[in-house]
């Protein structure tokens, strides 16, 4: 997976991701994971609208990453879901733990 903050302030970031999102992704996970440590970002969303791939672990550090949100009082949401990855949040009822916007 690859990934650009598309959108930044202080309050907010947008991460525009691309590719497949699967466990060789770890490395660059932890880097999105430090983002969060900014104790004045208020709203963070992903933008899955050019991820091609996801694989259960892919599934699992997204989890990991609403957790951190959770924790640290972070707005979290996925967006722009395409084909496979798409299904693939619906057959995991992620549509049922997270806001994903279309």
């Amino acid at each position: 997976m690859e990934y650009t903050m598309s959108k930044s302030s202080d309050q907010e970031k947008t991460l525009h991701c691309s590719g497949q999102f699967t466990f060789s992704d770890n490395q660059k996970f932890r880097t999105i994971l430090k983002l969060i440590e900014d104790r004045t970002l208020s709203t963070l969303t992903l933008d899955f609208s050019d991820v091609l791939f996801i694989d259960s672990s892919g599934l699992g550090m997204l989890l990991l990453l609403r957790d951190e949100c959770t924790n640290r009082n972070i707005s979290f949401t996925l967006s722009r879901p395409q084909g496979q990855v798409e299904k693939i949040f619906l057959i995991s009822r992620f549509d049922e733990i997270f806001t994903i916007k279309n």
